[in-house]
């Protein structure tokens, strides 16, 4: 909201300079111009004391917003007519005031906008013509406002896509990072009805597999029993991890050392799978605060990922960065660094509509495997130490790549 409001104030504040700036440039034709300049710098003055001092509840308003617009296109009109001379160098204020309709998302006030600036520099043409005028500029000057007025509405519309899917996937990513939340609270509670009746099902189903008596289509089923008793422990665990991930402890720890630990944990399981392993930039310190074995269960969770995107063999990268984000303007702010984790592979890739779907918990594209808790927890656990974890694929077919990204001390 805050920066909504600073946005809404230099955009005024700029065109308040260049409305005062041409006035004052043309004050040798205008009839009485200390006192119109002054009526004009008041205007202009109270229309920033409002923007500075309102609630910010009605500056999001449309119809404050309308008014806002429609009172520059106004105070543009009076500029020109005042000066008796609706040239191109006082013609831009409404280029200017249209431009800065993109500022609240809206295209409908774009047009009106327009409309309202199109109607009142007509009038102001031909009330200085004294009849339609005769300048070819004047009637070039119109479509000219309106393809403008357009080519504004197509950013306005596009920029107001892109943050409204930006929205969707953080609040996306905020449900499931309450849902995880919530089944970390209710997984102790889970955990120690369940897990003594699991136990009970399973041996007795080994103790009726290993008599002899028993047909050999049953002793399959009871195998199987086994086998989905153990997929149901697996669960369990998972869901006792994430009661866990709420209880981080916070220490010095380094990068590098969780991804080595991680590598060394699937090193067996990569020979086994003929995957090739490349690690990179592991030489420099990466050092943060947090978990330390949390931190390696997250990495471990996207290498597992990793791996089983890859039965059949494939190439795995691993990679460290460090990364230093500060925009060019902002001088006196430190710039803000980041411990990027690369994880690519060249699996099966992911579906670009699965793209944010995997970070679901239970969700697996795995049939007959697979908790689906494994990339949530993972997601979990980083969220926790203030990152975040971005998935991209071109595809399926074509590998996935992994971004965990955590902020430094």
């Amino acid at each position: 909201m805050k920066d909504r409001r600073s946005t809404y104030f230099i955009f005024q504040a700029l065109l308040t300079i260049v409305l005062l700036l041409f006035f004052f440039y043309r004050r040798e034709i205008v009839m009485q111009w200390p006192l119109r300049l002054l009526v004009l710098s008041l205007v202009m003055g109270a229309m920033l004391i409002f923007l500075a001092l309102s609630p910010m509840k009605w500056l999001m308003r449309q119809s404050v917003q309308g008014i806002w617009f429609i009172s520059d296109v106004l105070l543009s009109s009076f500029t020109v007519y005042w000066a008796h001379q609706p040239g191109s160098d006082l013609y831009v204020t409404y280029f200017l005031v249209i431009f800065g309709t993109a500022l609240t998302e809206n295209i409908t006030q774009s047009f009106l906008v327009a409309l309202v600036a199109t109607l009142l520099y007509g009038y102001t043409a031909l009330m200085n013509a004294h009849g339609l005028p005769a300048d070819p500029e004047f009637w070039l000057r119109l479509p000219y406002l309106w393809i403008f007025a357009s080519f504004t509405a197509m950013l306005t519309r596009d920029s107001r896509d892109a943050r409204q899917m930006q929205e969707q996937t953080y609040k996306e990513r905020l449900f499931h990072m309450e849902r995880l939340a919530a089944l970390g609270q209710i997984a102790a509670e889970v955990a120690h009805r369940i897990k003594a009746p699991l136990t009970t099902i399973r041996v007795n189903a080994e103790v009726l597999a290993h008599q002899r008596d028993i047909p050999q289509k049953m002793q399959g089923d009871l195998v199987q029993i086994q086998q989905e008793v153990d997929h149901c422990k697996e669960i369990l665990q998972k869901l006792l991890d994430l009661g866990r991930i709420e209880e981080m402890d916070t220490l010095s720890l380094d990068l590098r050392d969780s991804i080595r630990s991680a590598l060394e944990t699937v090193k067996p399981q990569l020979a086994q799978h003929h995957i090739q392993l490349s690690a990179e930039d592991l030489n420099t310190s990466a050092a943060l605060k947090g978990d330390p074995i949390l931190v390696t269960e997250a990495i471990l969770a996207i290498l597992q990922n990793a791996i089983e995107a890859m039965p059949e063999g494939g190439r795995l990268r691993v990679g460290l960065q460090r990364v230093r984000e500060k925009a060019w303007w902002e001088i006196r702010r430190k710039s803000q660094e980041t411990f990027e984790i690369m994880i690519e592979d060249s699996g099966i890739g992911i579906a670009p509509d699965q793209l944010e779907t995997i970070f679901r918990p239970f969700f697996t594209t795995k049939t007959g495997q697979g908790s689906g808790l494994g990339l949530s927890a993972a997601l979990r656990i980083v969220d926790k130490h203030g990152g975040s974890i971005k998935a991209s694929s071109d595809g399926i077919g074509t590998g996935a790549s992994f971004r965990m990204i955590f902020p430094s001390t």
